[in-house]
């Protein structure tokens, strides 16, 4: 799987292991996804490798990826979502790697489930979720069922006769669209997605969730039962619960795209493409770093232990509450003024 081909990236998706230690997966510049299958997965831990960033591929487009944090640091394994709906489980020793698949998913080999976009441990277990409001749970090793009835919307080109794809066409775009899933157990669970969509997984059903937005959705973290912040298009940024309701929290002049969130000693940390951005409680400002130049994009945010990430489209930052530190990636050009 070691690779020693050498091309600028860009990040897809990336998860903290620990405070020093990222597991990342990127995009290489010279490739386009809509040909070729590929991802180069990264490992930033200059503590435990011979060098800062340790490399190797998968024949896949990877959309989302986990990593399982309390296992032995020789034991490491991440999880990484492919579009398609393979679940690739990597042995981070070793970068073993053993497959597997979400039945129905994607657009291949006769399904038509439609693409996945996220994956997400609750409460020890893997979820993932997609298009046409595809979820799925992992019961055990390859053993991934559907948990989506009631929110997916089937399509089945079979039943649609060529005079009627227009029609067929119409069904997909109404159906849920999902960006992201997260939850504090497998009876208290959020999906988010397209033009304001929200729902809730009471472990018995799900439930259409009422926002006072219709904007498109990209973020959902929850810190509890009653505490579940959720971001997106046009400055949105909502938080409350399934219970008690949601409410927004944004002014009038936020008019950014946050695609991610991340809470941080008790201030809520926002990624845009202009930037890393903060909500104090009161007001939603710009994160001052005090980098040169300053944050440049920001797309993912995870944090642990005291120590957060922002993984941008290209900048890598580290923040440990106190002091923001930049991480070149060694086949991407310094990001210097």
């Amino acid at each position: 799987m070691a690779s020693s081909d050498v091309s600028s990236v860009y990040y897809l998706d990336g998860v903290v292991v620990a405070p020093d230690f990222v597991f990342l997966a990127t995009q290489l510049d010279s490739l386009d996804p809509r040909e070729t299958a590929h991802t180069r997965c990264s490992t930033y831990n200059p503590a435990e490798q011979e060098l800062p960033f340790g490399y190797f591929d998968l024949d896949d487009n990877i959309v989302s990826v986990h990593a399982y944090r309390t296992l032995p640091e020789d034991k490491k394994r991440f999880a990484c979502l492919g579009s398609q709906g393979a679940v690739h489980f990597v042995r981070g020793s070793t970068k073993e790697v053993r497959t597997e698949r979400l039945p129905g998913a994607g657009m291949q080999d006769g399904n038509f489930g439609g693409l996945m976009s996220h994956l997400r441990e609750i409460d020890g277990q893997l979820w993932a979720c997609g298009q046409h409001g595809q979820v799925y749970r992992r019961h055990g090793v390859d053993n991934w069922r559907r948990n989506d009835r009631g929110i997916r919307v089937e399509v089945n080109p079979s039943e649609y006769g060529g005079d009627r794809v227009g029609e067929m066409l119409e069904v997909m775009s109404a159906a849920p669209m999902l960006s992201c899933i997260d939850g504090t157990s497998g009876a208290d669970v959020y999906v988010v997605g397209l033009l304001g969509y929200m729902a809730h997984f009471d472990g018995d059903r799900w439930t259409k969730i009422a926002l006072p937005v219709d904007e498109h959705l990209e973020w959902v973290r929850c810190y509890g039962p009653d505490e579940v912040w959720v971001c997106g298009h046009n400055g949105t940024l909502l938080t409350g619960s399934a219970m008690k309701g949601f409410k927004s929290v944004s002014g009038l002049d936020d008019h950014q795209t946050f695609v991610c969130l991340s809470k941080f000693k008790n201030a809520v940390y926002l990624s845009a493409e202009e930037g890393l951005f903060v909500f104090d409680g009161k007001t939603i400002s710009p994160v001052k770093s005090r980098l040169k130049p300053e944050i440049q994009d920001a797309w993912r945010l995870d944090q642990v232990d005291g120590v957060m990430w922002s993984i941008g489209v290209t900048d890598l930052v580290r923040f440990d509450g106190k002091k923001w530190q930049r991480v070149d990636h060694p086949d991407n050009e310094p990001i210097r003024e």
